[in-house]
């Protein structure tokens, strides 16, 4: 592996584990309350911690902003609400199933997106067919899903 792809890999991995302490950060803080405040309220905080950075990275020049177009806000607006769903969804998934499989069906989700989105070439790189080594890897995953989700019988 080169060296951009085994950061972009070391970073996915650390986004892993910071999307799984988050959720379960949500799960626990929703006992309170429900998932929906739980997970709109933190998204706020995120948002008010992502407004600081902005506001501090673009001051000092270290940050620049494309213009604004309509198409780039509605886009920005899409991935703020797929955010509040993310958040919001995690912290009621984590309350209902356990950790290990909630964060498999999340990682089986994101890849079928992934593998559509590799399909149609939507991020830019060069279109990556689904052939029968993927298809027999979400099937292995989702097998896996299944023994972590179905309860033992020790």
């Amino acid at each position: 592996m080169n060296q951009p792809a085994t950061l972009g890999a070391l970073a996915a991995l650390i986004v892993g584990a910071v999307i799984s302490f988050q959720a379960i950060l949500a799960a626990r803080i929703s006992l309170a309350d429900n998932a929906a405040s739980t997970g709109l309220v933190m998204y706020v905080a995120g948002g008010l911690i992502a407004i600081s950075l902005l506001a501090l990275f673009t001051y000092n020049g270290q940050l620049t902003l494309a213009p604004l177009g309509w198409q780039r806000i509605l886009q920005m607006l899409l991935g703020g609400l797929a955010g509040v769903i993310i958040v919001t969804g995690s912290a009621f998934a984590f309350a209902k199933v356990n950790p290990a499989a909630a964060v498999a069906l999340i990682v089986f989700g994101q890849m079928g997106v992934a593998l559509l989105a590799d399909y149609l070439g939507v991020t830019g790189q060069s279109s990556t067919p689904i052939d029968w080594r993927r298809i027999a890897g979400l099937t292995l995953f989702a097998a896996a899903i299944w023994l972590l989700i179905t309860p033992g019988k020790d």
